[in-house]
């Protein structure tokens, strides 16, 4: 019988390249000859959907998409903390006293950063009862999610300690950006505009916003003076929420109609725009090189689907945040939106609401991670 831990390295580093992450690491586990493998880099991984907490084990939930299985994984640090976003395989977390903490899940480093800008949330949420909804009563689990709608990274906090982070926060969609050694979070003020996403593309932060019946796009700087400069073309609202996506090196603006149907807001309708910065134009775009996207709160990825079986091509797969606090809490099904057929399909169903929104997150082997 063939002695299969004495394989040949180079096929095992080929082999490796077929594997799913948990796969690649019970792969490792197989003997010590297999184990040395580790250190390359298997194939891009499809990224995982980060849920919530299990209540009677206290660890997180993960939905891998390629096994279409949830996984129960035990990290303390993210232990009891609200999962504001992700950014390069790093979450961004927060606890109940509003302690905002970044944090490397799969080698567990964190980088403590400063409470969040000054913001008068009762106040806010006051005077919008006021408007309307004055019998509802709101949870803290149910007012962190509109405390802080996104935050992303520049860099990987893995290969630089010079990085920025740039959030989204408060009713209005704010913009605060923070980089290592600055005690507090630096405020950009534009008056009027309510920011629907951020993102950090081609070496630049930009910010999409709604403003004058346009979802404007900005140029956010962060440097000595900074400011949000409206850049982009006016790409006419139509009653939608504006995300930037980068596609293959395109930026694109996907705009996002969502409807109220069965005491729930829910997508009926996408369109994606190309964007021309240079031009100040833009035109709606049907991808030709099949590429997927997945986006919400956390930075978006583009995975090539053919690499994947379980993965749709063409495809926008689209998680639930609030951008309201007049919107119902949690989440229930996660649907794709084919880009070329302009139809949707679901992607994964939970047997009860999710409470908070569901997050993308890279997966990363321990080389990439340290």
């Amino acid at each position: 019988m063939a002695d299969w831990s004495e394989l040949h390295y180079d096929v095992l580093e080929h082999l490796t390249s077929f594997l799913s992450l948990s796969d690649y690491y019970r792969f490792g586990a197989v003997c010590k000859n297999w184990h040395s493998v580790q250190k390359h880099h298997p194939r891009q991984q499809l990224p995982w959907l980060v849920l919530e907490e299990d209540d009677a084990t206290h660890k997180r939930k993960f939905f891998c998409l390629e096994e279409n299985r949830t996984y129960l994984i035990d990290i303390p640090e993210l232990q009891g903390r609200y999962m504001c976003g992700s950014s390069f395989g790093w979450l961004f977390t927060m606890d109940v006293k509003l302690n905002f903490r970044l944090v490397n899940p799969y080698t567990r480093k964190c980088y403590d950063m400063p409470h969040l800008p000054p913001y008068n949330s009762l106040n806010d949420i006051t005077t919008y009862v006021k408007g309307s909804i004055s019998d509802k009563i709101y949870t803290f689990e149910y007012m962190k999610r509109m405390l802080l709608a996104k935050v992303i990274l520049d860099r990987n906090p893995s290969h630089s300690s010079e990085f920025k982070v740039l959030l989204m926060y408060g009713e209005r969609k704010s913009l605060a950006f923070w980089k290592m050694g600055d005690p507090t979070w630096t405020l950009i003020t534009v008056a009027y505009i309510f920011f629907t996403d951020i993102i950090f593309f081609k070496e630049d932060f930009y910010a999409v916003g709604m403003f004058n019946g346009n979802n404007d796009i900005y140029l956010v700087n962060t440097g000595p003076n900074p400011n949000a400069k409206h850049v982009g073309p006016h790409v006419k609202y139509r009653g939608s929420f504006g995300y930037l996506v980068d596609y293959m090196g395109e930026l694109l603006l996907v705009q996002r109609f969502r409807f109220f149907f069965n005491e729930r807001f829910i997508t009926k309708r996408i369109i994606v725009n190309k964007i021309d910065l240079e031009g100040k134009s833009y035109s709606q775009y049907k991808p030709m090189e099949g590429h997927s996207v997945f986006m919400g709160a956390n930075s978006c990825m583009t995975v090539d689907p053919r690499k994947y079986p379980t993965c749709r091509k063409n495809a926008l797969y689209l998680t639930d945040r609030p951008h309201s606090i007049s919107e119902e809490h949690g989440c229930k099904d996660l649907w794709i939106y084919d880009m070329v057929e302009g139809s949707f399909s679901r992607y994964y169903s939970a047997r009860r609401y999710i409470p908070a929104s569901p997050i993308w997150l890279n997966p990363m082997v321990r080389s990439e991670a340290v």
